[in-house]
């Protein structure tokens, strides 16, 4: 059983400040360490550079969309990732879980699902 106290590295990919900044203070109020990604590029670049336990990634982002990084990044970490979007379709949800999400979140996002998807993913890996 996963310790659930177990402290997180959380990279947040997510271009919008409000969302990235509400998403940091809850994860870091339950003991997480976040860091945040303004692009898809720049998600890909904090990947390269050190282990994260979960990521959450946000469909629109400016450059490339979080589902055509979605395969690069599936491919470069082991950890979790949680697709969000505003513009939730069948379509984009099913691509966002064959190309390797293991979740996927309407925005606005509900806080208490995201807790417990990142405990149900996360925290037990």
């Amino acid at each position: 059983m996963a310790d659930p106290t177990r402290s997180l590295a959380v990279l947040v990919i997510e271009d919008d400040a409000g969302v990235s900044e509400v998403v940091r203070r809850q994860l870091e109020r339950r003991g997480h360490t976040v860091t945040v990604a303004a692009s898809a590029e720049e998600g890909l670049r904090q990947v390269a550079s050190r282990a994260f336990d979960c990521i959450l990634l946000d469909n629109g982002l400016p450059g490339d969309m979080g589902i055509t990084a979605l395969p690069e990044l599936a491919a470069r970490t082991q950890a979790p990732i949680i697709m969000i979007t505003g513009y939730p379709n069948e379509d984009v949800v099913k691509d966002a879980l064959l190309l390797g999400a293991k979740a996927f979140l309407p925005k606005p996002l509900d806080l208490a699902e995201l807790e417990r998807r990142i405990v149900q993913l996360c925290e037990g890996k």
